[in-house]
């Protein structure tokens, strides 16, 4: 298991490099099945997460690479909050995304094609957006990231 690495929120440079190295890697993980970035908020302070009914780690997966560690286009964020399969929904969208209930998992989606090359900033910055959204006047601080490589996708 790779370490966790934290971040600011408003300064997510590591996580974009992060990201960036896995797919310039075109890492296809332990098990063949792609690579994804976690990126996690930080926890309610308890007395917010009473009065909120959420006490549930907010995370951002970032599929980066998939099956073969092939990269392309969409690219998936899954987003496990307490809000189950609605959250992406809660969302809106923004332009080049597309959000998702799928099978009772949320998705936030970047489109785009691979002709114009891959804006992993972009991608990022959705991500950690979504949480932030999802989570309502999230800390500045606290913020963390992994890369996993054990994803089992089957």
């Amino acid at each position: 298991m790779e370490k966790w690495v934290a971040f600011r929120r408003s300064r997510i440079d590591r996580v974009v490099a992060m990201v960036r190295a896995v797919a310039e890697a075109a890492d296809p993980g332990e098990h063949g099945e792609g690579v994804e970035v976690v990126v996690e908020a930080p926890r309610k302070k308890w007395w917010q997460a009473l009065f909120n009914h959420d006490n549930t780690l907010a995370q951002a997966r970032i599929v980066v690479t998939r099956a073969g560690g092939e990269v392309r286009y969409p690219f998936d964020i899954q987003l496990i909050t307490a809000y189950g399969g609605n959250a992406a929904h809660r969302l809106g969208t923004r332009p080049g995304w597309a959000v998702s209930n799928s099978a009772g998992l949320a998705f936030v989606i970047q489109k785009g094609t691979g002709r114009t090359g891959f804006d992993f900033e972009e991608l990022t910055t959705g991500a950690v957006a979504a949480l932030a959204k999802l989570r309502r006047k999230p800390q500045e601080r606290g913020w963390r990231a992994r890369v996993d490589r054990a994803v089992r996708r089957s």
